[in-house]
């Protein structure tokens, strides 16, 4: 070492470990790991977690976890938060059983679990809707010692709510309370859109008022889940002015606010000012995703306004986007409400040729457009095609095609593509032989 060089030691290292995780640079992170590994200063549990827990957060959780399997080889003990990070990470990915597992092994392990820990299994136990699975996970961690927070208990009402049990959201709240704790804005806006989700939209405004009083500012959430609310009962009028009084408090409004906006100007038939909106976020430079043209899209095309709808479609790549699924779905649609079969097929093609896979909608879509017109060989072809891929027939065409299996079997023009997909045990396909 020349004079004047400082040998990095752990402590350097797990600092620009952390500043690359914390920055999104965790491949590079990785990178200096493998330096520290072959080098002389040896990563310690810090080091492995920090990048443990920053590639659980960019959903790379086999990695993580082939990372956690080569700390135990070294003999490095992992802690709570090393835990804690990969029970997230794979509860993230819906791998319940081995978040479950990570769990029992930490306890086996004696390392007690933290507030956090117990927050990430009830948060997740909401989700998936096992709401006495997340009241024992609550009481387990009462048990052990560890208090729960406002967290913990917003996740609670948060599983509640989406089940429509407003009485017991209700409950964890005033627990909330009873233990001294002071529920924020987050655990608020829960409740706000749990009563919009109900359709009680005057207990959710009264709510959404008292929160100033609560000494609460309400976020772009709790804006988001009124307006939701007001444009679900038809308050067009209310929504505009509590969009228009969201701005006037300094609170800028998100993508999902101008989403919820103009869908919910389209569902209650206001097209024409969801279209003004569009355009003055489209002149005050606001990023416009597929999500809001697909929005107008499909207004216009249950509008009967298919020129419009196909202007929007057509603007898609001079704006830098890709048309969806969804997006092509609409567009075959609204052509085949207009009896435009041709131009729908080609629509079909081309969404394929443009990397963009049909899914069991779309096939309904235009097979349902084919039936509506008569061209039963055409339909029953599509029907065929989408047999094969995996998907399935809705019940709105399924009682149409077996109609045509029963009256049509005898066109010999029909005979054999029906034959193709009608099992020969069947009894449409004894009707035909």
């Amino acid at each position: 070492m020349r004079m004047g060089e400082i040998e990095p030691d752990v402590v350097m290292y797990g600092t620009i470990v952390n500043g690359l995780c914390r920055t999104g640079n965790t491949i590079r992170a990785v990178s200096l790991l493998r330096i520290m590994e072959e080098g002389s200063c040896k990563p310690d549990i810090v080091v492995y977690t920090t990048i443990i827990d920053s590639l659980c957060k960019d959903r790379m959780v086999d990695d993580a976890l082939k990372l956690f399997s080569k700390m135990d080889e070294k003999g490095i003990f992992p802690n709570v938060v090393t835990y804690t990070s990969l029970i997230h990470g794979l509860c993230n990915f819906g791998r319940w059983k081995e978040a479950m597992g990570m769990f029992r092994e930490m306890l086996d392990g004696g390392i007690a679990p933290n507030v956090h820990t117990f927050s990430v299994l009830l948060d997740v136990c909401t989700k998936e809707g096992k709401m006495k699975e997340a009241e024992g996970v609550l009481e387990v961690m009462i048990q052990r010692g560890v208090d729960p927070d406002v967290v913990t208990y917003s996740s609670l009402m948060d599983g509640y709510c989406l089940q429509g049990h407003m009485d017991e959201t209700i409950r964890v709240l005033n627990t909330m309370v009873e233990r001294g704790l002071h529920p924020n804005v987050f655990s608020y806006t829960i409740l706000i859109n749990g009563y919009c989700k109900k359709m009680k939209i005057d207990e959710a405004m009264h709510l959404f008022r008292e929160l100033p009083r609560r000494g609460l500012k309400p976020e772009n959430a709790t804006f988001n889940a009124m307006l939701r609310g007001l444009f679900q009962t038809g308050r067009c009028g209310a929504a505009q002015k509590l969009f228009n009084d969201m701005q006037a408090t300094c609170i800028i409004p998100n993508s999902q606010t101008y989403a919820i906006m103009l869908d919910g100007l389209c569902r209650n038939k206001n097209i024409s000012e969801a279209l003004s909106l569009f355009h003055m976020m489209e002149s005050n430079g606001l990023h416009l995703d597929i999500v809001m043209y697909n929005i107008l899209i499909d207004a216009f095309c249950k509008d009967k306004k298919l020129n419009t709808a196909r202007a929007l479609f057509s603007n898609l790549s001079s704006k830098g986007l890709d048309p969806n699924v969804k997006t092509y779905t609409m567009m075959i649609q609204g052509l085949c409400k207009e009896g435009l079969l041709h131009e729908a097929k080609e629509l079909f093609v081309k969404m394929e040729y443009n990397g963009c896979l049909p899914n069991d909608v779309t096939y309904n879509t235009i097979i349902r457009g084919f039936i509506g017109q008569h061209k039963c060989y055409e339909a029953l072809t599509l029907v065929e095609e989408m047999v094969q891929r995996g998907f399935s027939v809705d019940a709105s065409n399924s009682s149409v095609i077996i109609d045509i299996l029963s009256t049509k079997g005898q066109d010999p023009s029909l005979r054999e593509v029906i034959k193709k997909f009608v099992p020969k045990d069947s009894h449409g396909m004894h009707d035909i032989e």
